[in-house]
């Protein structure tokens, strides 16, 4: 219900829309998560999650809905030696991949023990794991930290969960 007629009835219309919209967009989470919850307590459960298990799923196309927090501030890094050529990947924050990065000349590689590592690449996790998601044709949902549900996803479950197709 509107007080006013055409353009700022219409403005007005819209103003009290948004408010609704956003309401659905924090119910479908909730929902979301909840299902995932559920699914997690069953003997038989089709839940997976943290990125180790999760990523082993979405590699094997067994991920039918995979929950990302929009809180994830992690990155993914792939370490390459020059000599031998061996690559390592590491998931880090921001902070860790910046010490990460002060010392790699340092470190030595795990396969040759040579000094000659450096950082070839980084992703952000949430966009690789979309992508990864992408190719086996996975659902994403982003879920958003202002509720007690998206909160539980990324302190309880690291911000990487999923709902399988099967088990492996």
């Amino acid at each position: 219900d509107t007080s006013y007629t055409e353009l700022f009835g219409l403005n007005e219309l819209v103003d009290k829309s948004a408010g609704i919209l956003e309401n659905l967009d924090i119910t479908k989470e909730k929902d979301i998560v909840t299902k995932f919850l559920k699914e997690l307590i069953k003997d038989d459960s089709l839940a997976a999650y943290g990125e180790k298990e999760v990523r082993k799923y979405l590699e094997a196309g067994a991920v039918d809905l995979l929950l990302l927090s929009e809180g994830l501030n992690k990155n993914r890094a792939k370490i390459k030696c020059s000599s031998c050529g061996n690559l390592t990947e590491k998931t880090a924050t921001d902070e860790d991949l910046f010490q990460l990065e002060q010392q790699i000349s340092g470190m030595q590689c795990e396969k040759c023990g040579n000094l000659s590592l450096s950082i070839e690449e980084k992703v952000d996790l949430l966009e690789e794991l979309a992508d990864l998601a992408q190719e086996g044709s996975t659902k994403v949902e982003v879920i958003s930290t202002e509720t007690e549900e998206g909160s539980q996803l990324l302190k309880a479950f690291g911000g990487i969960a999923a709902i399988i197709r099967y088990r492996l």
